[in-house]
């Protein structure tokens, strides 16, 4: 007695079916998801650069400057959220960085006469200095005690300003003229001020 064996299968249950094909209905609905996540951020994205990028020629000089201020507030909070939102660090001395940098471009365009697109790198590469030698000795520093540390830099780094006065014009500060938007581009001082401090923000 001889059996075919291309008519003979193995019964497969219902329920087996079911356990082989969820796991990969799950991964399908798992990337479909992710995908169309990314495509609304994208979109979400785009739209938001187009509206910042036409708000210049609807909104007047002063709240123009107003939003470039908090562009420039953003883009303390993104070196911020370096070591608090990805570590989980506590820093309550960002200001004194972001007082650095200012500084920095400040007293190179007020006393030196250097163009302000070349003070931009050299203030960040300042505060990047002044960062590792604050920072190596807070490597054995967390929580509370990390804290406290970047607190008393916030405190000491005010009083040093006001030091050289020479400098820095002490409480009253450094008052700079609003740079022209370069190469002949038709734009008011706060409107390539608004450009430049977005471009950065972008970048980032």
């Amino acid at each position: 007695m001889s059996v075919d064996r291309r008519s003979v299968s193995a019964p497969v249950a219902g329920g087996d079916r079911a356990d082989v094909t969820a796991p990969a209905a799950a991964v399908t609905a798992a990337r479909t998801g992710a995908t169309l996540t990314r495509s609304v951020g994208v979109v979400a994205a785009v739209a938001a650069v187009a509206i910042a990028s036409g708000l210049p020629f609807v909104l007047s000089n002063f709240r123009l400057f107003q939003f470039t201020q908090v562009a420039i507030y953003a883009i303390a909070l993104l070196g911020l959220n370096i070591l608090t939102g990805y570590n989980g660090q506590i820093s309550l001395g960002h200001g004194a960085f972001y007082a650095l940098g200012a500084y920095t471009t400040a007293i190179m365009i007020d006393k030196w006469n250097v163009g302000y697109g070349l003070t931009i790198p050299v203030a960040g590469v300042v505060c990047l200095v002044v960062g590792f030698l604050f920072g190596v000795p807070a490597l054995r520093l967390e929580g509370l005690y990390l804290a406290l540390a970047t607190f008393s830099l916030a405190l000491a780094v005010p009083q040093i300003l006001k030091y050289f006065e020479h400098w820095t014009g002490g409480s009253q500060g450094i008052v700079l003229t609003k740079p022209e938007a370069p190469l002949g581009l038709k734009l008011s001082a706060d409107q390539w001020l608004y450009y430049l401090t977005l471009a950065i923000l972008i970048v980032l």
